[in-house]
């Protein structure tokens, strides 16, 4: 997975489920990580979904625009809008 591959899909949904509920986290901001010593680049994505369900950190299968990809995300931060999730790509 690279950078580019989640650049497009800012503000989309990506979609996983949790037991028979399905679950969708809106993909918010792609950033750089510019000190990263990943082949091809460092990356952060950042997801934000209504206050309603509390994700924990985890790995969740998330099905976007270009498939479906298994991502460790952390929550982040949570505000009147919804809580963030982070996922780190480095």
């Amino acid at each position: 997975m690279t950078k580019s591959d989640f650049e497009q899909a800012v503000g989309t949904a990506f979609t996983t489920t949790i037991g028979e509920r399905s679950i969708a986290l809106e993909l918010t901001d792609v950033r750089a990580i510019p000190a990263s010593p990943r082949p091809g680049g460092g990356f952060s994505l950042l997801f934000r979904r209504p206050r309603d369900v509390a994700l924990p950190q985890a790995t969740y299968s998330l099905a976007g625009k270009g498939g479906a990809h298994d991502i460790f995300i952390v929550p982040v931060a949570a505000d009147a809008a919804g809580r963030l999730y982070e996922a780190v790509f480095n």
